[in-house]
């Protein structure tokens, strides 16, 4: 039989606890981090956190960070000075380390 991990008591929301519903903007905000974090982890930079293994798949990488470039973009018009240079900085970031990234082979 195999081994059920445990529900711990943290991983179940109490019934007090408050909901805030999620609007498109606060999802493209996520799907920006989870998509930055994917391609981080496809040029080989950060390991897989369900592996631990680190790969490197620039095609997806470059997949990720456009996608990336385009929620940003869309987020544009939405966001304070603050949150459009963080993003800009990390698109720059993205996109500077494919660079180096592609050029090792």
């Amino acid at each position: 039989m195999a081994d059920i991990p445990e529900q711990r008591d943290t991983d179940v929301p109490s019934e007090d606890a408050e909901r805030v519903p999620l609007h498109a903007p606060d999802l493209l905000r996520w799907c920006v981090s989870l998509l930055a974090t994917s391609a981080w982890q496809a040029m080989g930079l950060i390991p897989d956190p369900a592996t631990n293994a680190v790969e490197r798949h620039l095609d997806d990488a470059r997949l990720a960070i456009d996608a990336t470039a385009s929620l940003i973009e869309h987020l544009r018009p939405r966001a304070n000075d603050a949150e459009r240079r963080e993003r800009e900085n990390l698109l720059a970031n993205l996109r500077l380390n494919f660079v180096e990234q592609s050029a090792k082979g």
